[in-house]
């Protein structure tokens, strides 16, 4: 994904995408969201959807609550915390 950083540790997977236009954002998102899926079947790997989520990190991200991310046409859900190698991270 050249439009994106993925960060892969141990059974934690993490997409990291940065746009100051929501639309380009959760359409570069949603895209990266189905090449993801698709490499975790190619590789006989399974995703946890009821452990996904995302958030939405900047001044502004409190404007883009109208979008919506998706995975195998499941909505993922959008949480205003995160936890990423054992740190707690916030949309703040």
């Amino acid at each position: 994904m050249p439009d994106a950083k993925l960060k892969l540790f141990a059974d934690d997977t993490n997409l990291f995408l940065h746009d100051s236009d929501p639309v380009t954002l959760f359409t570069r998102a949603n895209i990266c969201m189905s090449q993801i899926s698709e490499w975790f079947k190619v590789n006989k790997l399974s995703l946890n959807l009821d452990k996904t989520c995302y958030s939405i990190f900047g001044s502004n991200h409190k404007n883009m609550t109208a979008h919506t991310l998706y995975i195998n046409g499941k909505v993922i859900q959008n949480v205003a915390s995160c936890e990423y190698l054992g740190i707690l991270i916030d949309s703040d």
